[in-house]
């Protein structure tokens, strides 16, 4: 079963997804009910499609001993609630596993269903079942599964070569902070699917270099102005102790939770930032570039000179473990 050898650390998250899906066969249907967004999209009841995601969180993956157990909790209900968001659906109800060892501390738990109570009520999220597994000591992982309802899911690979791409917030450093106090983005996925003008979504987890490709088409590509990407103070401070840049922090690091998403061609910059602003006037938005047609090009281009950005990786679940 274990093996040094010939092991899933010769593969990334995307190649590990595509090898489940071919050996899944006929048994996972074609996204976005099947494997490939960020929610699976269930055939509509009336005019409301049900959607429904899954997120984990792993102790000395996710988290570590520098948050508190009731930021844990709150982390493990919004990182599935921003893939919620990113389909501009509304969470309804869920089901929670925990699966732990012996030596768990009771208070620590405690605390950890009074963060995962909180982040849930706030949206009115019902949690109602699960399971509870014992695990060997100094281990904790917990896995949360939320269904929701979409009139329009947004999705993935659905952009049309011209469309301007978006960021919401600012990016990179998220390690120092962010990863445990982010709120996810539901109003403004909402706004998007509402609106017309959105024609992909997905949230970004991962870091922009590696989700771009994620909400593209197989023959498209993303223009990408490097100076347009919003860059967070907190990846100044990263680039501080990391020697790199902080726009490489705010382009390659994962866990930003922010919105990525395309707009229509024929609606301008200036048109869309000012609905934008009326509807969110605390929440930037930047225009980082534009879907392009690939003709064999990266998947992500630098438009200063039309080769691909010297930093392009995201994080990955096990390539370089």
């Amino acid at each position: 079963m274990f093996s040094k050898k010939n092991n899933v650390s010769n593969s990334t998250e995307s190649e590990l997804i595509g090898l489940i899906t071919q050996w899944l066969g006929t048994l996972n249907p074609a996204t976005p009910e099947g494997i490939g967004d960020d929610c699976a999209v269930f055939q509509p009841a009336g005019d409301i499609h049900q959607i429904m995601t899954t997120d984990t969180l792993v102790y000395g993956r996710h988290f570590d001993n520098s948050i508190s157990a009731e930021q844990a909790g709150g982390k493990l209900v919004n990182r599935n609630l921003s893939d919620i968001a990113a389909m501009g659906g509304l969470p309804d109800r869920a089901v929670l596993n925990l699966l732990f060892g012996a030596d768990l501390e009771l208070a620590w738990l405690e605390g950890f269903v009074k963060g995962l109570r909180k982040a849930g009520a706030g949206v009115n999220l019902k949690i109602v079942g699960g399971d509870i597994c014992r695990l060997n000591p100094g281990l904790f992982i917990s896995i949360l599964t939320v269904l929701g309802t979409a009139p329009s899911p947004l999705t993935r690979g659905t952009a049309q070569i011209g469309d301007a791409i978006y960021v919401t917030g600012e990016l990179g450093g998220s390690l120092r902070q962010k990863h445990a106090t982010f709120a996810p983005r539901l109003a403004e996925g909402e706004w998007l699917a509402e609106s017309g003008r959105c024609t992909a979504s997905m949230d970004l987890s991962d870091g922009l270099a590696k989700d771009l490709s994620g909400i593209l088409a197989k023959e498209q590509s993303a223009e990408i102005n490097l100076h347009s990407i919003p860059v967070a103070h907190d990846a100044h401070l990263a680039a501080e102790q990391s020697g790199r840049s902080a726009l490489e922090h705010a382009f390659c690091d994962g866990e930003d939770y922010e919105l990525l998403f395309t707009i229509q061609s024929n609606v301008s910059e200036a048109d869309f930032k000012m609905l934008w602003t009326q509807a969110f006037p605390q929440r930037r938005i930047s225009c980082i570039g534009r879907v392009v047609e690939s003709s064999g090009r990266a998947p992500v281009i630098n438009t200063a000179d039309g080769t691909a950005p010297r930093f392009t990786r995201g994080f990955e679940h096990f390539s370089g473990s």
